[in-house]
């Protein structure tokens, strides 16, 4: 048998390196690139903010109180944005610095995993944009404006949104990780089934600590997910047990992922069209 030749440790590091150096070109690109279509981005940002401004009829402004703030808002949009959309590259680079040293099942993970959870984390992302953001809005701007004017400095809404975004793409990630821990053995159907009640109560303590409201009807939506994920995450653990490493298997795997996929891609497609946001967006 031949046996693998060991690689010195310098060797490693300079593969990083040049990958590092390829990925961080790439980031540049894209941040500059934000920067350049500053104005555009930040308009998709306060747009829901501006359009519970018009529908409610509330006399209210997007202003930014220092001379630094909305240059600020701006190099903050473009530097996540930037990494954003640098992460499929940044994933890349990990998947073939590691594919040397992975098996044959490892590397079908590795080669699954990873981009399904850039996906879900756009994908909750979205969510979080085009359902969580507007209602949670809709209660911070209504709540008092029968006392004073709203009057929303750029900063704090746009470091509110990331937030958000951050977290609901962080919360969609929940199927994929039950299904590497139970495919690990670690977790399992049964032991987790038991504690349904308890993951429903968490829900809805994440909802509440997600977002900056006690408007229940924000955090039901943020706390849904959670549990619709979670049963997922459910499914997912019992397609993988040891015993059913098949073809069937991972066809059922890639079945019931492009079904989740789908059937919240439909929610998104019917807000913009119950709302034409999508039009106002390229206007």
């Amino acid at each position: 048998m031949n046996e693998d030749k060991p690689v010195n440790i310098l060797d490693h590091f300079k593969e990083i390196k040049k990958r590092l150096i390829r990925y961080f070109i790439f980031l540049g690109i894209f941040i500059v690139t934000s920067l350049i279509f500053f104005k555009q981005i930040i308009n998709i940002f306060i747009d829901p903010a501006n359009k519970i401004f018009i529908d409610s009829g509330v006399d209210g402004n997007i202003v930014f109180g220092r001379v630094t703030e909305a240059w600020g808002a701006a190099a903050r949009t473009s530097i996540i944005l930037g990494f954003s959309i640098s992460i499929p590259f940044l994933l890349y680079e990990i998947i073939m610095f590691l594919r040397p040293g992975l098996m044959g099942r490892e590397k079908l993970y590795v080669y699954l995993l990873i981009p399904f959870c850039f996906i879900f984390f756009i994908i909750g992302a979205a969510f979080g944009y085009f359902f969580v953001i507007p209602s949670a809005l809709n209660f911070l701007i209504n709540f008092g404006d029968d006392i004073a004017q709203p009057m929303i400095n750029i900063g704090p809404l746009t470091s509110l949104m990331f937030s958000m975004m951050f977290w609901m793409g962080i919360v969609f990630q929940i199927p994929l990780v039950m299904f590497l821990l139970g495919s690990l053995g670690i977790i399992s159907t049964n032991s987790l089934s038991r504690y349904r009640r308890w993951i429903i109560l968490v829900a809805f303590i994440l909802g509440a600590l997600i977002t900056p409201t006690v408007d229940p009807i924000t955090q039901i939506m943020v706390a849904f997910p959670i549990i619709l994920l979670f049963e997922v995450g459910l499914i997912l653990i019992k397609i993988s047990s040891p015993e059913k490493k098949s073809k069937r298997f991972y066809f059922s795997l890639f079945v019931i992922i492009l079904l989740v996929i789908l059937v919240i891609l439909g929610l998104f497609f019917a807000r913009l069209g119950s709302e034409n946001y999508l039009s106002n967006l390229i206007t």
